[in-house]
């Protein structure tokens, strides 16, 4: 066997066990067990929850409310619908509606022990139906009880949650862990989310001392996904579900969500048809089996975080956080039983350990700098709705970024072997850099990753590094960052741990690659295709949570420990570079087919977003966009006096875009600006009843203070110092929003009612079948400028 030969079976049969571990179940049908969790009979909800955007205080999401009451009642939990205002602030924006939470239970046989909910959301962002995010989980969590119920009384109440107004700000969630006085009875929490329309669940997020619960966990699930490090990201990235609020109140459980086929996350593209029902299968029946152990037994104490990833296949090993420091320990034992084996053969002394180590550091920042070249050459923007076109596309920019990095570090192995290479190591990082810069712009990440690798090429290459100096070195570094994750975040320790044992494992049986066997191969090859089988779930799950390219690199760097053996050429095949250019070639190739293919297609529409928007009381008007237009939007809007330009209107959207239009006649918004006797401003806004929701935009040249809207408080909330601070509220019930300023005078306001029907002089066009109405498209706000009346004048 060649160790080329090696490398391509690593990677493809790494792949393939990584494909068929990802592929998620067949659904089950309708004639699945009674006590068996059925995708088909699930979808019987979903086709009537997500057949339309049906965002909070819509007439949509009312109509829904009314389904789902009457399924809850079928079930036999007695349901109510707990109405209640509720406030929620991120930044300088303000949420709020008038939330529905439905709560039914299946009463327990000891109705004083703590009870375990069931959660989901039941309304939608504007725009999608929502089939997955959440009819997906709202129709889990019926199918659940359905099956529980089949199974006796249990031994605690269950609650069925299912909350309103979450994609408005955790809306329902926030205010039944804030006022419910059920609340104080739920021990414990199951919320099952999505992010997208397919793909295997994942358990994602825990609360803090989650040793009990990992094993609850791996006891119960069924063909679980799941590992500490994503656990640990997720602690400390923005992202919110109504789990939040349960952590938030000192609740504990597990929080779930399928992230595949993002690109119908929070689209109109999300409906019943759309939805995987693998995806929906296999989070019901991973979640059942640990709801019924909740259900009909103890609940989980708290214990300490544990370290805990999935192993190859569905078991998943867990283990204390300390119990990391064994694992490097035993790597440190097999690294030096392989020197002990080296030692005569070859000879390593401190200075080409040292180029090993450099060979590494190198091999990872050439690999994050060509990531970050082949995404900007892709010519797609960052940001949710601009990723879009790679999201229509996303397997073939996954095999983009693979091409990349492979092509990094085999580019890192050929200089590594090769005479007098330090001018091309200084300068393919620093060339990769410049070249992301002219796609991109200034970017000073790729400018800093290309001038760190051309310092660490100048100060590593120049001489041969041979295989045992460059091997060692790789597992040098990897057990240095273990070493620093153990002591930092130990719960993340396994990801960086588990290679480094099975490269050092490799290093001790191979002899430290001294010696270039058959059986070195073998072993290699065999370790390889296990280790690149694991780290294939770690490189997709980063790519679908993040877009940022360079962190991709970090499985590609954990693989060095196995794939150094592989990757080095014999000294007959060093210096040539005819692999490392195929795998830029493949990667800059699918780049540029990217950046200059059209995505759009029946399945994968490009999205609108045409608003009309009307001031009554200025008589005037605007066709616009809150999307970057395509040639029918631009149509729309520049239909009437064709002079398309940025428009200065404090909706909350930075590039709104728009035309000149007829002003149709429309009353103002009733909005009535006002201050008491203590100088406390207040806003009180009555929507017309056909009203889906309303903005306020607020700007003051004095700080806003002790803000309340409908009475509630406004956490979270931070009043921008300078500019436009926002308040949306969902919904057409009445509203009074509450403030404290030094100079009311100088008070702006801008009231935006939003109805929703297109109301221009001329109707919308068809829609092209490769685009889709996106979020607040084909609807109208109706804009007002209310002012406080103008002071008393005294009496002569």
């Amino acid at each position: 066997m060649s160790r080329l030969a090696g490398l391509i079976i690593s990677i493809c049969v790494g792949f393939a066990i990584f494909y068929f571990g990802a592929v998620t179940p067949p659904p089950a049908g309708l004639d699945a067990p009674d006590n068996a969790f059925s995708a088909a009979r699930a979808m019987r909800d979903i086709r009537t929850l997500g057949g339309q955007p049906h965002p909070a205080g819509s007439p949509a999401n009312a109509r829904v409310r009314d389904y789902l009451i009457g399924r809850m009642t079928a079930l036999g939990l007695h349901p109510v619908a707990r109405e209640d205002d509720s406030v929620s602030g991120f930044g300088s924006t303000l949420s709020g509606a008038r939330v529905h939470n439905l709560i039914g239970v299946i009463p327990g046989a000891d109705s004083s022990a703590p009870a375990l909910a069931l959660m989901a959301h039941y309304d939608s962002v504007p725009g999608s139906p929502g089939a997955a995010d959440d009819a997906a989980g709202v129709a889990s969590a019926l199918e659940i009880v359905r099956a529980l119920k089949t199974k006796g009384i249990p031994r605690r109440d269950v609650v069925v949650l299912l909350t309103d107004g979450e994609e408005a700000g955790l809306l329902g969630a926030r205010a039944f862990f804030a006022r419910d006085p059920l609340a104080a009875h739920v021990g414990y929490v199951l919320n099952m989310e999505s992010r997208g329309g397919g793909g295997r669940a994942i358990m994602f997020e825990t609360a803090r001392s989650n040793g009990q619960d990992i094993a609850l966990y791996r006891r119960t699930a069924a063909a679980p996904v799941s590992n500490a490090l994503t656990v640990l990201i997720y602690r400390f990235m923005p992202n919110s579900t109504d789990f939040t609020a349960a952590l938030m109140a000192g609740k504990v459980g597990l929080n779930y969500a399928f992230i595949g086929r993002q690109f119908d996350y929070h689209s109109p593209s999300s409906t019943p048809a759309t939805l995987d029902q693998g995806a929906l299968q296999h989070m019901g029946a991973q979640v059942l089996p640990t709801a019924e152990a909740l259900a009909f037994g103890p609940l989980p104490s708290r214990a300490p975080d544990v370290t805990y990833a999935n192993l190859l296949g569905d078991a998943t090993a867990a283990y204390p956080a300390n119990g990391g420091w064994l694992l490097l320990f035993i790597a440190v034992a097999l690294i030096a039983f392989g020197l002990h084996r080296i030692r005569g053969a070859e000879a390593l002394d401190v200075i080409t350990v040292g180029r090993g180590v450099l060979a590494t550091l190198y091999a990872v920042l050439l690999t994050a700098v060509a990531l970050e070249l082949v995404r900007r050459a892709t010519g797609v923007a960052s940001g949710f709705i601009e990723f879009r076109p790679i999201l229509a596309q996303f397997p073939l920019f996954e095999v983009m970024m693979a091409a990349a990095a492979l092509a990094a570090v085999l580019a890192t192995a050929t200089l590594a072997a090769s005479h007098g290479g330090r001018r091309l190591a200084v300068a393919l990082p620093l060339a990769a850099a410049a070249i992301a810069c002219l796609f991109s712009g200034l970017n000073v990440l790729a400018i800093t990753l290309g001038i760190l690798g051309g310092a660490v090429g100048f100060a590593g290459f120049g001489a041969v590094i041979r295989l045992p100096a460059a091997w060692l070195g790789a597992l040098l570094v990897s057990l240095f960052t273990g070493v620093a994750v153990q002591l930092a975040a130990p719960t993340a320790g396994a990801v960086f741990a588990w290679p480094l044992v099975a490269g050092a494992a490799t290093f001790a049986a191979a002899g430290g690659g001294a010696s270039r066997s058959f059986l070195t191969l073998v072993v290699s090859t065999f370790v390889s295709i296990l280790v690149c089988g694991w780290l294939a779930a770690l490189f997709h799950q980063l790519l679908q949570g993040l877009d940022l390219a360079p962190i991709v690199a970090l499985p590609a760097f954990l693989a060095l420990s196995t794939l150094w053996p592989l990757l080095h050429p014999r000294d007959d095949d060093a210096g040539n570079w005819r692999l490392p250019s195929i795998g830029i070639t493949v990667g800059l190739g699918i780049a540029a087919y990217i950046h200059l293919h059209n995505p759009w297609t029946e399945r994968h529409p490009n999205s609108v977003e045409p608003i009309y928007i009307v001031e009554p009381a200025a008589g005037r008007a605007w066709r616009a966009s809150a999307l970057p237009p395509d040639r029918w939007t631009s149509n729309v809007i520049g239909a009437e006096s064709g002079r398309i330009g940025s428009l200065d209107i404090p909706l909350g959207r930075a590039d709104l875009v728009g035309a000149p239009a007829a002003a149709t006649a429309v009353a103002a918004p009733n909005a009535v600006l006002a201050t008491n006797a203590a100088g406390r401003v207040t806003l009180s806004v009555t929507p017309r009843p056909n009203a889906v929701g309303v903005i306020i935009a607020l700007r003051s040249s004095s700080p806003l203070r002790d803000i309340d809207l409908n009475g509630r408080g406004a956490p979270g909330f931070t009043a921008a110092k300078t500019g436009w601070s926002h308040i949306l509220w969902s919904g057409a019930e009445p509203l009074t929003l509450s403030l404290s300023t030094a100079d009311a005078r100088s008070l702006d306001v801008v009231v935006a009612e939003r109805l929703p029907t297109w109301m221009a002089a001329s109707p919308l066009p068809a829609l092209p079948p490769t685009d889709q109405m996106w979020s607040y498209a084909g609807s109208t706000l109706v804009l007002g400028r209310p002012t406080l009346p103008p002071p008393l004048t005294p009496e002569r």
